[in-house]
């Protein structure tokens, strides 16, 4: 199947206000709208897959904390 941009995109209104419960859920929509071949919504916390997708929403949670604290040292009223 091919889909368009559109399909895939993730939702991008702000890369750095969103924590896990908000990236997970997006991946997994991601998941099944690329392939048919697996459904990580079915299977169990074990599955490879889904780790690798927690992993990635747990990374991308901690990266958009450091972009969070890192902005806001650079205003001289919240630094801390």
């Amino acid at each position: 199947m091919n889909y368009t941009e559109q399909e895939l995109e993730i939702s991008n209104k702000s890369y750095t206000n969103k924590d896990f419960n908000t990236i997970y859920p997006e991946l997994l929509d991601l998941v099944t709208k690329l392939t048919n071949k697996w459904d990580p919504t079915t299977s169990n916390e074990s599955d490879p897959g889904v780790v690798l997708l927690k992993l990635w929403s747990i990374l991308a949670d901690k990266n958009n904390y450091n972009i969070d604290k890192n902005i806001l040292e650079t205003f001289p009223l919240s630094v801390t």
